[in-house]
Order: C-alpha cells, then structure tokens, then sequence
C-alpha cells in the first residue's frame, strides 16, 4: 500500500485539480435549489455547445473502453488487461447502485416535485426519465478510465487532458439534463476510486506477473 501512496503522491497535480472540481460541485450541491446546474445551463445554451457537449458526453460510453483496449492491444501492453477490467466490473458496479438509490432523473423529479418549471432543453434530445439518476454512468466510467489513463503515463501534461475530458463529460451529463449535479461528483468520485483500485491490482500486485506481459504470452504462443 505504501507503494501505491508514494506513486499517487507524484500525480498529485491531477488529484490536487481534480480535488477542487469535486468540491466546487458539493458547494453547488449543498448550497443552490436541486437542478441548479440544469437551469443554469439552459439559460446559456448555444448551437456550438449543444454540439460540443452531445459529442463529449459518448466519451462516457462504451467506445472508448474498446478503442482503448484495441490501442493497448496493438501496442502490446498489459494496460488493456487494467482496461478490461474496468469495463467488465463498471457496469455492474453502477447498475447495482443506481437500483439501490433509485434517485428520480431530472426531468422525472421536475415535472414530479416542482410547479411551473421553465425548462426549455434541446430540440430533438431524448431526455432519460425515472429513477436511476444516481449516480452518473457516463461520469463514472469517464473518470474511471481516464484517471487509469493517467495514471499509467508520466506526461504531465497528458495528466490535465484527461482530467480536462473526465471533468467535460461530467458537465456534459448535466448540460444536456441527464443527471444532477451531485450524480457527477458521486460518479467522478467512484471513477477515480475504481480506477486506483485497478491500478494497484494490475500495476502494483501483479508488476511481476509474467501472465499480464503480453510480449511474453505472444511470444508463448507462436512458440507452440
């Protein structure tokens, strides 16, 4: 475990940033009216965002874990195994949480609990109703992946890329209504968690697993 903190400990500029997001979102949690990212949001929408912000938010699906796994494949590195595993427990993790809480989407919870709301969307949008808000999935497996991500590179640089593209889809969520803003910071939070956990599992415990090396596997089977 020590060795885990010590290696966190020289990523702590994605941490310390990311840090001030998640707190930023529980003071807007705890301090505005349920929604208020939403609304605030749709008084400010534009047609550039609109795109932007439906092309970011498919970061959060499952494309870009097989994008990644195949990248890492080519490449020969056992980061796809770490990938893997994210995509094959994320699911179920989110699916069992959200079937837990049950927390109304936003347009279920508006059109349920508040009188006269002026909420004026995006044309053509297929906005999620129920209750399966919290948390955010697309948040969740954003962050999950690109914190992995980054925490498997030494670019700095590449360290604020991927907070920058974990932190859009987590806006994304909340600019097109999907969720609140507290399902983005539960879900950011669970990423980064479920993301360190992996990390330690494939980089940390099994750094002298032969069985990870993928040089070593394909060299093993052209052998037979």
């Amino acid at each position: 475990m020590s060795d885990l903190l010590k290696y966190l400990k020289s990523k702590k500029l994605f941490f310390y940033l990311y840090l001030w997001f998640l707190i930023l979102a529980l003071i807007l949690t705890f301090t505005e009216i349920k929604g208020f990212g939403i609304f605030w949001f749709d008084n400010h929408r534009s047609n550039a965002l609109n795109i932007f912000f439906e092309a970011i938010t498919k970061l959060g699906e499952y494309y870009i874990f097989i994008f990644f796994i195949l990248y890492y494949l080519i490449k020969k590195s056992r980061v796809s195994f770490s990938i893997m595993a994210l995509g094959v427990l994320m699911p179920f993790i989110s699916y069992a949480l959200k079937s837990y809480f049950k927390h109304p989407r936003p347009l279920t919870y508006f059109y349920k609990y508040l009188k006269n709301v002026n909420f004026k969307g995006i044309e053509d949008m297929q906005y999620h109703t129920g209750h399966n808000s919290f948390p955010s999935g697309h948040t969740f497996a954003a962050f999950a992946i690109f914190t992995l991500l980054m925490l498997t590179t030494k670019s700095r640089s590449w360290q604020i890329i991927y907070l920058l593209l974990a932190v859009f889809v987590g806006l994304s969520r909340v600019y097109l209504a999907q969720h609140f803003i507290e399902d983005v910071a539960f879900g950011s939070f669970l990423g980064v968690i479920m993301a360190i956990l992996i990390y330690y599992i494939f980089f940390i415990l099994g750094k002298n697993k032969t069985f990870l090396d993928i040089n070593i596997l394909t060299k093993n089977i052209n052998k037979s």
